[in-house]
C-alpha cells in the first residue's frame, strides 16, 4: 500500500519549528504527538548508528532516532550522554509496529504558517526527498518543511520492527519487559 505523502500545495496549519545541524525545520504539528526530555535509554548490540535505543513511555515501547544522523545532516559519532541529556524528542508515529521518537537539538516554537510552502532554496538546502519546501512562519522566520512519512524510508521501518521484535523475544526469555 504506498504511503500517502505531503503535498508543497495542502500544507496549511501550524508546524513544530525546531534546530538541527545548524538549520531551522519544521514538521506539521498533526505528525508529532509531543516533545518529550531525553529519557534513559537501553540500546541493545546491533542496533544502527541513527538508532540512540530504546525506551518505555507508559505501556508504550519507543525507538528514539538521532534525526540529523538519519538524514546525513550530521556524521555517526557515539553517543554523548551529556550532550543528549538537554536535547529533546519529538514523538511521532510508527515504524515496524515501534513509535519513534527523533532527537532534534532543540525546539524553538509551534508557529502557523504564513503561506504555502515554495521551492527549496537553490543554494545552503540539504538534498532530500524528506524535504518539501521552505515555508514562511509567522514572525518572519523561514524553515524547511520535511515531511513525516519520508523520514524512514520501507527498510527502515522494517529494520526497526525486526529489532523490536527480536528486544521482546529476548524480553521474555528472561521474563524481564525492560530489555
Amino acid at each position: 500500500m504506498p504511503r500517502e505523502t505531503i503535498s508543497r500545495d495542502t500544507i496549511s496549519g501550524a508546524v513544530v519549528v525546531f534546530r538541527l545541524a545548524g538549520g531551522s525545520y519544521a514538521l506539521p504539528v498533526p505528525a508529532v504527538r509531543e516533545c518529550v526530555p531525553m529519557p534513559a535509554l537501553s540500546r541493545p548490540p546491533g542496533t544502527p548508528a541513527p538508532v540512540l535505543g530504546y525506551f518505555r513511555l507508559g505501556g508504550e515501547r519507543v525507538v528514539a532516532i538521532d534525526l540529523a544522523v538519519l538524514l546525513g545532516l550530521r556524521p555517526w559519532a557515539a553517543p554523548d550522554e551529556a550532550v543528549m541529556l538537554y536535547r529533546p524528542l519529538l514523538l511521532c508515529g510508527q515504524a515496524g509496529g515501534t513509535r519513534v521518537a527523533f532527537m532534534v537539538d532543540s525546539v524553538l516554537d509551534v508557529r502557523p504558517q504564513a503561506g504555502p510552502a515554495s521551492a527549496l532554496p537553490a543554494d545552503g538546502a540539504p538534498a532530500g526527498d524528506w524535504l518539501v519546501g521552505e515555508i514562511e512562519l509567522d514572525g518572519g522566520m523561514t524553515a524547511l518543511l520535511m515531511d513525516p512519512d519520508r523520514l524512514l524510508i520501507e527498510r527502515e521501518r522494517q529494520r526497526i520492527g525486526h529489532l523490536a521484535s527480536a528486544r521482546d523475544q529476548r524480553a521474555a526469555l528472561w521474563g524481564d519487559g525492560d530489555v
